[in-house]
């Protein structure tokens, strides 16, 4: 049963430790946060045992048992350490924001090393953040989030580190075997999925040759429910459509040419219905010939095969033919459209499916020797991660009058379809066909390899207790294509074997590909409870089954299929890590003070853009497209000298102080450093990211003091001060360009005002805060009240610049309360964080923000025998939205992304 026993801010020392590659809830070495999942008392008493016992600032989420972490999601788990926070897509946690910084700051682990992760779909670039999904949560023993660095913990963690450790089986010394069946359930979707695990962990040759093997299925089909709504801020000479000729914007009458006024872009009603299917497996071999040496191989595997589509109620206000009427407020000093009425608006009603293979594998071997005071561990990895994607979609449109209500602090924008519109578009006849578009084998690969020596000479208990020193070298390459297809209506219609006649003389009818699109179990955003007006269902144009009888070579031959160079991201990159450390004791006062000393060199190859070819297929989902002007390669270096101290001092056989002080980076996310180049025909934009891009450096001060009141109960409060030297912000301007418009009535060249914002080295902020904790098993009650239990967390985060750093939630808690005796184990936790800025306003583009969000967690188990156990569990029991608005108040977007269900068996031998 997931509970939890917490101590908060423990601190732990793992490199070189006799037992340092162990887990730290298995060495009593470290601890801290450690949401230990056995039985309750005993978790809490080992949780405090090993925060008295560590000496750098680290939380830990124990497993409860081998195969059996407390929460389906390993992110899910993370979020309820104090001063951490998830970011979920569509519903499901993937990253860790540490202390309000942005994920791309958390470096994130896999048994002590970063691993590489081409997994992305289309809503996500490349990065460096690791996605929690692609881990099984079975296969985890121990989840540390590090708080404060050691000389000798790998850079790249600003914010802090988190890194998951797998069981092995020498470390376990007992044989395992853990099974687990459930069922998943999604309520949006009314589909139920398998959820299939096994682990198995022995020893051999009389405890020196250890062999653990595991292996999970899972399938997830959920369906997120969204509206999204895009803005546009162009003059009233450019008019809607853009080149279409001048229109009255503001709706006061008089046409002013370079009056410049903000109105809705897009409105995107859809539903994102996904089968994810995920096979994973790891493998562990540990020899030890004698007590002195000891040999291993590790071994990773994950392999997701994604179905998924995107149907889309596609609505392009600023592709429409002409304004009827307009009303205006003025929002951070730019006249803004919030009732806004079209004729003739675009309508597309998409379906562009998303199917994506792909896998991460990493191989790791290496050996360690003990001997006269010495230890010694070298080790080596491979590790790679490839994936395909294609996402294509039969664009259709239909025309009509609507009229569209946004005001600042609406959730949702209010849409109206008028005369007739509401019922012509639900006809398919209506709707003419223009293109299929979309990536077709997109590749992506992320390659790392590593070595690495420690070294570790123990030499007494008071003083100068050990010295440490090493080296690591990492060889990195990121590379993604941009291959994208297109096919026109005639060409579509010839590989269709002939399509009837359009509703517009010479257009080509997209009836025959489109289907109805309706909510797979309730209706389309059920769970909002507001007054905005938005459709419930729709038609949408049905790809997949088109190019199912096509094989690629007919799609190309069919239509025009580039790898345009400005979107060809190239990035490879080699570190070189030097550190020492030493250890420190004098009686109540221990620590640890050390240098590591980090050279990057990393190398970009791209092209320049050439702005003053931009081209917009109109009639193919306005795919836009920049050509290139001349090679680019980029080969820059920089070193960095990070120093780190971790002190602690018990007061009293009750009560501990700690500090620390340190230097952290962060690298920036190897898209942001590739030299590429994209435009958006739509928004009326062009992002450019910047290859000579510095990494993030942090100044860092931490302070805690921890109560220990019972060998179960502790109260502590830790502060934390950082200050970031230099931020990448967004550099932006408006530039007229000349755009050539590309129907297939002909093409039109006009200057168009575009936003362009690029990537730049910026200035830093500071940012402070303060945790506070409490954890108690209420042991002292009458039975059966004695199974209570509580945990309890808040965390206050300020920053100089809120303007600037994202992810920063000024308030967080968790409330998380347990009952645990007999054959029954309960949890029931609530995680809440304020709104957050998630992207910075670069005049005149607004910002983005998330606005507070809480989610209600809960999990009973019942022990049917001493091997099994029953167990129901739900995430985000109470169906809550998560919402984001404009800087300006006004509404970006809303997702829906259900409740989920568990159900099912856990059997440990």
């Amino acid at each position: 049963m997931p509970v939890a026993a917490v101590a908060q801010t423990a601190t732990v020392d793992t490199s070189l430790t006799p037992d340092a590659e162990q887990p730290l809830a298995d060495t009593e070495g470290g601890d801290g946060q450690d949401i230990v999942v056995t039985g309750i008392r005993s978790g809490i008493e080992q949780a405090v045992r090993i925060k008295r016992d560590a000496d750098s600032i680290v939380d830990v989420i124990s497993a409860e048992d081998i195969g059996r972490f407390p929460d389906v999601n390993v992110a899910e788990s993370v979020q309820r350490i104090s001063g951490v926070q998830i970011n979920r897509t569509r519903g499901e946690g993937r990253s860790v924001n540490i202390r309000g910084l942005p994920d791309t700051f958390t470096l994130v682990t896999l048994n002590g090393r970063a691993v590489p992760n081409a997994l992305n779909d289309l809503f996500a670039g490349v990065s460096r953040s690791f996605d929690f999904s692609a881990l099984a949560p079975e296969f985890v023993r121990t989840l540390e989030v590090y708080k404060s660095p050691t000389a000798d913990l790998e850079d790249g963690g600003l914010a802090g580190t988190v890194n998951i450790r797998t069981p092995r089986a020498l470390d376990l010394g007992k044989r395992v075997l853990a099974l687990s069946a459930q069922g998943e359930h999604e309520s949006n979707s009314g589909k139920l999925s398998p959820r299939l695990s096994g682990l198995f962990a022995d020893t051999f040759l009389d405890g020196r040759l250890g062999l653990t093997l595991g292996a999970s299925y899972t399938q997830r089909r959920p369906q997120t429910q969204q509206i999204e709504t895009g803005w546009n801020t162009v003059t009233e000479a450019q008019g809607v459509p853009l080149g279409g000729g001048s229109d009255d914007l503001n709706g006061n009458g008089v046409i002013e040419p370079n009056r410049l006024v903000r109105i809705p872009g897009l409105i995107i009603h859809d539903m994102f219905t996904e089968n994810n299917r995920r096979l994973s497996g790891i493998a562990s071999v540990q020899f030890r010939p004698s007590d002195a040496v000891e040999l291993y191989v590790d071994g990773f595997y994950t392999r997701v095969d994604v179905e998924a589509v995107r149907q889309e109620n596609w609505q392009n206000f600023a592709g429409a033919s002409g304004v009827l009427a307009s009303r205006t407020e003025m929002l951070d000093g730019v006249e803004t459209a919030t009732d806004f009425t079209v004729s003739n608006i675009d309508l597309r009603n998409g379906g562009r499916f998303q199917d994506r293979r792909g896998y991460i594998r990493s191989l790791v071997g290496g050996g360690r020797f003990e001997a006269g005071g010495w230890t010694v561990v070298l080790e080596g990895s491979d590790q790679r991660s490839r994936q395909t994607r294609d996402t294509l979609n039969i664009a259709d449109s239909i025309n009509g009058t609507a009229r569209v209500v946004a005001r600042p602090g609406d959730a949702i924008p209010s849409i109206t379809y008028l005369d007739g519109f509401d019922t012509r578009k639900l006809d398919p006849d209506n709707f003419r066909l223009l293109s299929l578009n979309g990536e077709l084998d997109r590749l992506t690969t992320d390659r790392l390899r590593d070595i690495k020596l420690d070294m570790r000479r123990d030499l007494g208990e008071r003083g100068l207790t050990a010295l440490r020193a090493g080296v690591k070298y990492t060889d990195r390459a990121v590379y993604s294509d941009n291959k994208t297809l297109t096919i026109s209506a005639a060409g579509v219609s010839q590989l269709y074997g002939g399509l009837p006649p359009g509703p517009i003389a010479g257009s080509f009818s997209a009836a025959p590909f489109m289907i109805p699109i309706r909510s797979g179990a309730g209706a389309f955003l059920g769970s909002y409870d507001g007054g905005g007006a938005f459709p419930t269902q729709w038609l949408g144009s049905d790809a997949r089954s088109f190019v199912a009888g096509l094989s690629d070579a007919e799609l190309i031959a069919a239509g025009t299929y580039t790898n345009d160079a400005t979107g060809i991201l190239d990035v490879h990159e080699k570190i070189l890590a030097f550190y020492g450390r030493g250890d420190l004791s004098f009686g109540r006062l221990n620590g640890n003070l050390g240098l590591r000393v980090v050279r990057t060199d990393q190398t970009t190859a791209g092209v320049a853009p050439d702005l003053n070819g931009i081209t917009v297929e109109v009639e193919t989902g306005n795919t836009t497209r920049v050509p290139a002007a001349e090679p680019l390669r980029v080969e820059r270096s920089y070193w960095d000298w990070l120093p780190s101290l971790n002190l602690k001092f018990e007061a009293t056989d009750q009560l501990q102080l700690r500090f620390a002080a340190s230097r952290t980076i962060s690298r920036p996310n190897l898209g942001d450093i590739s030299p590429t180049t994209t435009a958006n025909g739509n928004a009326l934009t062009v992002t450019r990211n910047n290859p000579y891009l510095d990494p993030f450096r942090s100044n860092n001060l931490d302070a805690t003091i921890e109560y220990y009141f019972g060998q179960d109960a502790l109260v502590g409060a830790s502060l934390f001060y950082k200050n970031l030297e230099s931020l990448i912000r967004r550099e932006t301007s408006i530039v007229s360009l000349p755009v050539s418009y590309i129907r297939t009535t002909g093409t039109t060249t006009i200057q168009t005002d575009f936003t362009v914002s690029e990537l730049v080295n910026g200035s830093g902020v500071d940012l402070k805060g303060i945790e506070l904790y409490f954890q108690q098993a209420f042991t002292w009650l009458p039975a059966p009240l004695d199974g209570l239990g509580t945990i309890l967390n808040y965390t206050y985060i300020d920053n100089s610049d809120p303007t600037q750093l994202t992810a920063a939630s000024k308030h967080n808690y968790n409330l998380i309360g347990y009952y645990e005796k007999g054959l029954i184990g309960a949890r029931v936790s609530y995680s809440w964080r304020s709104s957050y800025l998630a992207s910075a306003a670069t005049a005149p583009a607004m910002g983005r923000v998330n606005r507070a969000f809480g989610t209600l967690d809960a999990s009973i188990s019942l022990q049917v025998t001493p091997q099994a156990s029953v167990v129901l569990e739900a995430v985000n029991l109470l169906d809550r939205d998560e919402i984001v608005e404009y800087t300006t108040g006004l509404p970006a977007n809303y997702l829906d992304a259900g409740r989920r269900v568990f159900g099912g068996v856990r059997l440990n031998f």
